[in-house]
């Protein structure tokens, strides 16, 4: 997203009056506007509709060993905060190299893949996700939706409209929203300021009860706000978001330092994680894979073992397979059961032509971990391309009896379903899948091809009618 693009959004979030006419957008019917805050099921609502705005447009990185290191790190800082808290979080990475974080009602908390590149160590990362986890169990955003009256809902429109226009590349007045702004900034900001302490306040507790050096949160602010001054205006967006003083510092690290220490150090996988992204999300391939080989002269412990993980990925990405898998022959030497390197030894070994010793890869860490997701994931897409619907069918049906919030798992067995002839399991399918995506009306025309087909028995039927009853709620009013 570009800077302009960003600066439109964070406008946007300023102007509770401040409507734009975006066709097609799934917005939720927040009801009644006198509520002085949002109902759990609404927040839910509110949240998971934005989510799949978000990945409708693009912005959400369905990387399978990402996200389930972030729901890892997440659900451990939840672990330490608040257990009687029933909110239901999901963590995901979004497709965007700026430096920024932010959550949702309902526990859906996004975190930019620039942001996870730009720190040093696992607690500054999750200092970010701890001070986010506090906004939403405080309630900070839902009370901020929840308590604007109806002609005021399209402040959460506005989110949405910025992000999909933006995607578009829509071009509006950044300086005239900037004017009709000017107004709604005090109040704003003395209602930021208040909730970040909050935040930070809890944030800091979470960290330390966690295992997590709570010094990292005001450590990890005080670098960005520093770095800010090099960019002029073109401030990273969390900053603007999340606004950053010497006071507020201050006030964050006497907290941390009244906390017992910590003597955590980074785990391997937070390091394996950081170069994935530096490795997928460059620009310039070759210029990667030399950077990596260079980094391997100097690294040291988890560094080095991180960088030779990047560099295999780099050598995948330019179809140099061969001596990728030399590379990642070295990692499993030492990390024999690592799955993200067994991950890339069974795509080299495809891509090598050595189908059989692919799958035999998958099947062995599958064994290692049952139900694994990334493994799952990879394993039935090689399934599909090896042309192995049955294997593909067995496994898929297996990990989707519990549902997945990766959309593409339903497009697998959809392809699935349709190679074994069974209609109306893949249109069923198909559905689940366009309906994450935030398209409900192709996810009605394919649970109605499925009522059509011939083998949709009584109780499938009654099934999909029941999806479809609920798939027509999820539409909002305005737009029957």
């Amino acid at each position: 997203m570009k800077y302009s693009q960003k600066l439109l959004l964070c406008l946007l979030c300023m102007l509770p009056g401040f409507v734009i006419a975006t066709p097609n957008l799934d917005l939720p019917d927040l009801g009644d506007g006198g509520l002085t805050t949002m109902t759990p099921a609404q927040e839910q609502r509110t949240g998971s509709t934005v989510v799949r705005n978000l990945r409708r447009a693009g912005l959400i990185v369905d990387d399978p060993l990402l996200t389930e290191y972030l729901n890892q790190m997440g659900y451990s800082l939840l672990a330490h905060h608040d257990k009687d808290n029933l909110t239901h979080f999901q963590f995901f990475l979004v497709n965007d190299p700026g430096i920024n974080a932010f959550a949702l009602p309902g526990g859906y908390i996004g975190v930019n893949y620039g942001l996870f590149r730009e720190t040093e160590s696992e607690s500054e990362l999750a200092s970010v996700v701890a001070h986010e986890i506090a906004h939403v169990t405080q309630r900070h955003y839902a009370r901020a939706y929840g308590s604007a009256s109806k002609s005021e809902l399209p402040v959460m429109a506005a989110i949405i409209a910025a992000i999909v226009l933006g995607s578009q590349g829509s071009q509006l007045g950044s300086a005239a929203l900037a004017s009709l702004a000017a107004g709604q900034a005090q109040s704003q900001i003395n209602f930021t300021r208040q909730n970040e302490y909050e935040a930070d306040r809890i944030g800091i507790s979470i960290l330390a009860e966690a295992g997590y050096d709570p010094e990292q949160m005001a450590s990890f602010f005080e670098k960005l706000d520093k770095e800010s001054r090099l960019y002029g205006v073109n401030i990273p967006e969390f900053l603007r978001t999340h606004p950053v003083n010497e006071n507020r510092i201050a006030d964050a690290r006497g907290r941390a330092r009244l906390l017992p220490k910590s003597k955590i150090t980074d785990s391997l996988n937070f390091h394996l994680m950081r170069q994935r992204i530096v490795a997928l999300a460059s620009p310039d391939k070759l210029r990667s894979e030399k950077q990596f080989q260079e980094d391997l002269k100097t690294k040291t412990g988890n560094e080095l073992t991180a960088t030779r993980y990047g560099y295999v990925l780099s050598l995948m990405r330019l179809e140099k397979y061969a001596k990728a898998n030399q590379e990642v022959a070295i990692l499993l030497k030492e990390y024999p059961h690592g799955i993200a390197f067994l991950l890339a030894k069974a795509e080299i070994e495809y891509s090598l032509e050595q189908t059989n010793a692919s799958l035999d890869t998958y099947k062995y860490a599958l064994k290692l971990y049952p139900d694994n997701t990334p493994i799952t994931y990879d394993y039935a897409g090689t399934l599909l391309k090896a042309k192995k619907y049955q294997q593909a069918d067995l496994l898929l049906n297996d990990y989707l009896k519990e549902p997945a919030s990766n959309p593409e798992f339903y497009k697998y067995l959809a392809e699935t379903k349709s190679a074994l002839k069974q209609d109306a399991q893949s249109h069923e399918a198909l559905s689940e899948y366009y309906y994450q995506m935030g398209q409900f009306y192709q996810a009605i025309d394919q649970i109605n091809l499925a009522l059509k087909s011939k083998s949709a028995d009584f109780y499938t039927s009654s099934r999909l009618e029941a999806r479809l009853a609920y798939i027509k709620e999820e539409i909002p009013k305005d737009n029957n």
